[in-house]
């Protein structure tokens, strides 16, 4: 048997009054998604346990089938993981987002998107300014990335990540706990030297958000996984641009492999993904693919751009993998929000999701179309989001 997972970051939602009570995937049309809902099984999952954040990292843990309470070490851990594996037990990495912020308050967790191209020269010159701190900063999306910290880390300090902190005054949300001045001396750093970058003023003549700031959150360091290849007896790749999914493969073994055109952004090449899987299969026995352009539409505080995206994921991803699973008896697509991302609240929420399990020996008993109200009709409940992996590829 083969299998391909789909993780849609943050798909799911909740309704909106602006669309009529529906939420942006029941506004969107996905008939690959609907096939494949009546087609196949349909799971509750709840792929974030109440005791932990709320985070894509979670919920990644979770839909790889590791079990977060046990995995988790802070959303940098797998993040940090993409680029440096082997950092010291006394350091300490962040993620950071590049933000925009005016009058004290955030306007923009992502400064408009601010290119790759664009964050490294803002980052390059910070990094001139702390050369004796021993940071460095990696980046391939841009407005996120990972700042590892060379300085020795009794604990972990408590900070916010940018969605919370939306029309809450910045001073509030300084991270507190070891290392909150050195952490604070970097904010105030960045503001510094970001205020009159060429790259800002660009930006501004442009009508672009800046990146008035560099906000670190989510504290952490890399994590000892099992090697999914050993604990699972298949051999795995994984089809992804966002750090977090690109951190995970290289901590479980998994081949992370290289497609032109997905950038993890909202311009990402959606059909690419598809293909990738496909082939991937002639070599690997699972083919992993992680989305994140919903998620961050949601942070955005974007409906339409939202729906767009569930439509583009249901016509260049789901329809392609759908037409190639009905051609391949023994194949099974497993399709899954990783989390549900309020687009309205502009963060994410802790409430299972549906996923939908399609192909061999995947017969349904009750044959809905896919949305997040398929949950209330689950055929099977998962309450620790981990299992649900292993129930995909044995039931």
């Amino acid at each position: 048997m083969k299998y391909i997972v789909v993780l849609a970051g943050g798909l799911a939602d909740e309704p909106l009054e602006s669309l009529g009570g529906r939420t942006p995937l029941q506004a969107a049309s996905t008939p690959a998604l609907d096939e494949v809902a009546r087609g196949g099984k349909i799971a509750a999952v709840r792929t974030l346990p109440a005791s932990l954040p709320p985070s894509e990292e979670v919920a990644l843990l979770s839909a790889a089938g590791y079990d977060p309470a046990v995995h988790f070490r802070g959303e940098a851990a797998l993040a940090c993981a993409a680029w440096e594996r082997d950092l010291p037990a006394d350091r300490i990495a962040f993620r950071y987002h590049l933000v925009t912020e005016s009058d004290g308050l955030m306007r923009d967790h992502a400064a408009g998107h601010i290119s790759a191209r664009e964050a490294k020269s803002l980052l390059d010159s910070l990094a001139g300014r702390c050369v004796a701190e021993g940071l460095l900063f990696h980046t391939i999306r841009g407005f996120t990335g990972v700042v590892t910290m060379l300085w020795r880390w009794e604990g972990y300090p408590t900070c916010h990540p940018p969605e919370t902190t939306w029309d809450v005054p910045l001073e509030r949300c300084l991270p507190h706990g070891p290392g909150e001045d050195r952490l604070a001396e970097l904010i105030n750093l960045s503001r510094e030297v970001f205020r009159e970058h060429e790259v800002n003023r660009v930006r501004t003549d442009l009508g672009e958000n800046p990146a008035t700031l560099l906000w670190p959150w989510g504290p952490g360091r890399p994590v000892e996984l099992p090697s999914f290849e050993s604990s699972r007896g298949l051999r795995a790749a994984m089809i992804a641009a966002a750090e977090s999914p690109r951190g995970l493969a290289s901590l479980c073994g998994m081949a992370l492999l290289r497609v032109e055109g997905i950038t993890g952004g909202y311009d990402t090449n959606y059909a690419a993904k598809a293909l990738a899987a496909i082939d991937a299969l002639a070599q690997f026995d699972l083919a992993f693919i992680h989305i994140a352009a919903p998620h961050e539409a949601s942070l955005d505080g974007d409906v339409q751009r939202k729906i767009r995206i569930a439509e583009a994921i249901d016509r260049c991803v789901v329809a392609p993998l759908l037409r190639f699973v009905n051609q391949n008896e023994f194949v099974r697509l497993l399709f899954m929000p990783t989390q549900a991302t309020s687009v309205a609240r502009r963060r994410p929420l802790h409430v299972p999701v549906a996923a939908v399990m399609y192909g061999a020996g995947l017969r349904p008993i009750r044959q809905v179309a896919y949305s997040e109200s398929a949950v209330a009709q689950a055929e099977v409940i998962v309450e620790r989001g981990h299992e649900l992996l292993e129930y995909f590829l044995r039931a």
